[in-house]
């Protein structure tokens, strides 16, 4: 039965943003400072409590973490819009729904302009950057990373210089960083159960 909820309820997220598209691209987001951003997410706010549809809150969502992150500002924006989506348990869904998402369109650079390509590796990449402190619970955020890395995204290669051409950095796909991420916790994990069992032998001694 709650397979079925969170299958219907994905799908309802899914019609919902999927024709909304994007707010805003990351080269837009960029020039947002943190009181024009915050407002963009109160509107959302004002706009998901008048009409009760949850479009409002995940379009901003999605425009939070498709912001460059430099200046730390995602952590500083999301814990309103995190309240009322966790308040009708729809965090997660979105999450899963908007990565989805992204992971979609970066299959199919094709159907994409670069600059759209890189909002949706932005999104990616400030995703993996928030949940890497929980990856090493086998909870919610870790099976995004998991799901980031086995999705194998390669960036096109239009889209790669056009970023550079923004910010004169090499970029690396989100599946490159998501892996990174998992082989660095998998390898603690493994190490963690190394020492437990060398310790485990020594009190048997």
């Amino acid at each position: 039965m709650k397979t079925s909820y969170i299958f219907i309820l994905a799908t309802f997220f899914w019609a919902s943003i999927s024709s909304a598209g994007l707010l805003y691209n990351y080269s837009q987001l960029t020039l947002k400072d943190l009181d024009e951003v915050n407002e963009m997410v109160q509107k959302k706010i004002k706009e998901y409590k008048s009409d009760g549809g949850v479009q409002s809150l995940t379009e901003a969502l999605q425009a939070v973490y498709s912001r460059p992150n430099d200046d730390a500002m995602v952590e500083k924006v999301t814990p309103p819009l995190r309240a009322e989506l966790d308040e009708t348990e729809q965090w997660e869904t979105a999450i899963d729904v908007l990565v989805q998402e992204a992971i979609g369109a970066l299959k199919n650079p094709k159907a994409f302009k670069p600059v759209v390509q890189n909002t949706y590796a932005v999104f990616l990449e400030n995703i993996i950057a928030d949940f890497k402190p929980f990856a090493e619970k086998d909870g919610h955020e870790r099976k995004v990373i998991q799901k980031i890395r086995d999705a194998k995204i390669e960036m096109s290669k239009e889209a790669l210089n056009e970023r550079k051409l923004r910010d004169m950095k090499t970029h690396r796909s989100p599946s490159e960083l998501a892996s990174q991420v998992m082989d660095i916790v998998l390898k603690a994990e493994a190490e963690a159960k190394k020492t437990e069992a060398e310790a485990g032998k020594k009190k048997k001694k």
